[in-house]
Protein backbone atom coordinates (compact mmCIF):
# COMPACT_ATOMS: atom_id res chain seq x y z
CA UNK A 1 0.00 0.00 0.00
CA UNK A 2 1.42 3.32 -1.02
CA UNK A 3 0.03 5.29 2.20
CA UNK A 4 2.47 3.32 4.49
CA UNK A 5 3.66 6.59 5.57
CA UNK A 6 0.37 7.61 7.42
CA UNK A 7 -0.76 6.39 10.70
CA UNK A 8 -3.70 4.51 11.09
CA UNK A 9 -5.55 6.77 12.83
CA UNK A 10 -5.00 9.55 9.92
CA UNK A 11 -6.37 6.71 7.43
CA UNK A 12 -9.20 5.93 9.20
CA UNK A 13 -10.43 9.69 9.69
CA UNK A 14 -9.90 10.48 5.67
CA UNK A 15 -11.87 7.22 5.83
CA UNK A 16 -14.81 8.31 7.96
CA UNK A 17 -15.29 11.68 6.58
CA UNK A 18 -16.06 10.33 3.24
CA UNK A 19 -18.40 7.55 4.48
CA UNK A 20 -20.42 9.80 6.97
CA UNK A 21 -19.93 12.76 5.25
CA UNK A 22 -22.18 15.56 6.81
CA UNK A 23 -22.75 18.22 4.44
CA UNK A 24 -25.06 20.93 3.83
CA UNK A 25 -25.96 23.18 0.31
CA UNK A 26 -26.45 26.82 1.04
CA UNK A 27 -28.80 29.38 -0.11
CA UNK A 28 -26.87 29.78 -3.17
CA UNK A 29 -27.47 26.13 -3.49
CA UNK A 30 -23.36 25.23 -3.15
CA UNK A 31 -22.41 22.32 -0.95
CA UNK A 32 -20.47 22.64 2.01
CA UNK A 33 -18.46 19.38 3.63
CA UNK A 34 -18.41 20.09 7.58
CA UNK A 35 -15.18 18.60 8.85
CA UNK A 36 -14.57 18.71 12.75
CA UNK A 37 -15.35 22.57 12.76
CA UNK A 38 -14.63 23.05 9.53
CA UNK A 39 -17.42 24.30 6.92
CA UNK A 40 -15.33 23.97 3.58
CA UNK A 41 -16.79 23.89 0.11
CA UNK A 42 -13.16 21.67 -0.78
CA UNK A 43 -10.92 19.78 1.59
CA UNK A 44 -7.25 19.53 1.04
CA UNK A 45 -5.43 15.82 0.44
CA UNK A 46 -1.72 15.32 0.47
CA UNK A 47 -0.29 12.20 -1.19
CA UNK A 48 2.17 9.92 0.91
CA UNK A 49 4.94 10.60 -1.54
CA UNK A 50 5.49 14.07 0.06
CA UNK A 51 4.97 15.95 -3.21
CA UNK A 52 1.44 16.05 -4.25
CA UNK A 53 -1.18 17.94 -3.01
CA UNK A 54 -4.92 18.11 -4.39
CA UNK A 55 -8.57 19.27 -3.31
CA UNK A 56 -11.89 17.53 -3.61
CA UNK A 57 -15.14 19.43 -3.81
CA UNK A 58 -17.30 19.18 -1.09
CA UNK A 59 -19.64 18.17 -4.64
CA UNK A 60 -17.97 15.55 -5.96
CA UNK A 61 -17.65 13.81 -2.26
CA UNK A 62 -21.00 13.80 -1.90
CA UNK A 63 -21.55 12.45 -5.47
CA UNK A 64 -19.22 9.75 -4.59
CA UNK A 65 -16.62 11.12 -7.51
CA UNK A 66 -13.32 10.49 -6.27
CA UNK A 67 -11.80 13.44 -8.08
CA UNK A 68 -8.41 15.00 -6.84
CA UNK A 69 -7.64 18.52 -8.92
CA UNK A 70 -3.44 18.55 -8.45
CA UNK A 71 -2.31 21.51 -7.09
CA UNK A 72 -0.13 22.62 -10.07
CA UNK A 73 -2.66 21.13 -12.52
CA UNK A 74 -4.10 17.58 -13.27
CA UNK A 75 -6.61 15.67 -11.94
CA UNK A 76 -6.51 11.95 -10.93
CA UNK A 77 -9.84 9.99 -10.42
CA UNK A 78 -10.46 6.82 -8.20
CA UNK A 79 -13.62 4.65 -8.21
CA UNK A 80 -13.40 4.12 -4.33
CA UNK A 81 -12.29 5.56 -1.06
CA UNK A 82 -10.11 2.45 -0.58
CA UNK A 83 -8.48 2.91 -3.93
CA UNK A 84 -7.95 6.63 -2.88
CA UNK A 85 -6.32 5.69 0.37
CA UNK A 86 -4.50 3.03 -1.62
CA UNK A 87 -2.36 5.53 -3.53
CA UNK A 88 -1.41 7.16 -0.23
CA UNK A 89 -4.28 10.19 -0.33
CA UNK A 90 -5.65 11.15 3.27
CA UNK A 91 -6.56 14.76 4.32
CA UNK A 92 -4.08 17.31 5.12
Amino acid sequence: MANGQWGENLIQQTRKEFEDMISHVDSEGVRHWLIGSHDLLEARFKNSDGERFGRISAGNAHARNYLIELEGGGQEQYPTVNALLEAGWVLD
